[in-house]
């Protein structure tokens, strides 16, 4: 047998199957995609001619995404183990020391403290996985996607702070991505579901945990929407509203 002859052939024979599988995962890959100004200034006049005032920028952006596996379990244990001792029962649902009064309710933390501190500091979490959002709040962020569950306020009162702070832990995304609706879609589709709104204040694309209270489980793309201050989350894949 010519081994020579045998090594050339698999060596050809492998190099078109990583082509192959290249080419099939180039296929998967999302494609380029936008809105149109013509298809924007369009839907701004239909929206004028309902009254319905549009207050924000459109995002153009067409999103292939997939859903987003997260989990919430054991998401603070390390901000219970600094702020209140390595002994702490992380099963308790309130602690207090003589800096912090801390309640977690629905997987939410309100965090009392007598000083005022650098939030990312205080609850061990990196700045740049943070943005800041349209109410001066700051939301969670994945690879450049918004999780909307991810969530951190700060309220100053009279003589104390309160930090108000939910997040999810990111587990990876799904191998195959889907087409989502556009910015302009995601609108339509509220107003069809949700009558007499009379401004969109702001529309932003990302992820959401519907049962936030799960141990582990899937976001879904959405875009989120604030319509006459209330917030609205429309599924990127359904149209429908969450």
């Amino acid at each position: 047998m010519n081994w020579s002859k045998v090594k050339t052939i698999a060596i050809v024979v492998f190099a078109a199957l990583v082509l192959f599988l290249a080419v099939k995962y180039l296929n998967l890959l999302p494609k380029e995609e936008s809105l149109t100004d013509k298809q924007i200034k369009t839907a701004q006049n239909i929206l004028a001619q309902n009254s319905i005032k549009l207050s924000c920028t459109i995002d153009k952006k067409i999103y292939y995404v997939s859903k987003l596996n997260v989990k919430t379990e054991s998401a603070y244990d390390n901000v219970l183990i600094k702020l209140f001792g390595k002994r702490v029962d992380k099963y308790q649902k309130e602690f207090e020391s003589s800096i912090y009064h801390l309640k977690i309710v629905n997987q939410t933390l309100f965090l009392e403290s007598k000083y005022s501190q650098d939030p990312f500091e205080l609850f061990d979490i990196n700045k740049s996985d943070y943005i800041k959002d349209y109410d001066g709040s700051y939301i969670q962020v994945y690879k450049g996607y918004p999780i909307f569950d991810g969530k951190l306020k700060i309220q100053k009162q009279k003589n104390t702070t309160l930090y108000i702070f939910t997040k999810v832990i990111p587990q990876g995304f799904e191998f195959k991505r889907s087409r989502a609706i556009s910015a302009l879609e995601a609108i339509f589709n509220l107003l069809n579901q949700q009558k007499n709104i009379k401004e969109i204040q702001n529309i932003k694309f990302g992820y959401y945990l519907k049962d936030f209270n799960v141990i582990q489980g899937q976001a879904v793309p959405v875009w989120r929407i604030v319509a006459d201050g209330e917030v609205y989350y429309i599924n990127g894949f359904t149209g429908m509203l969450e």
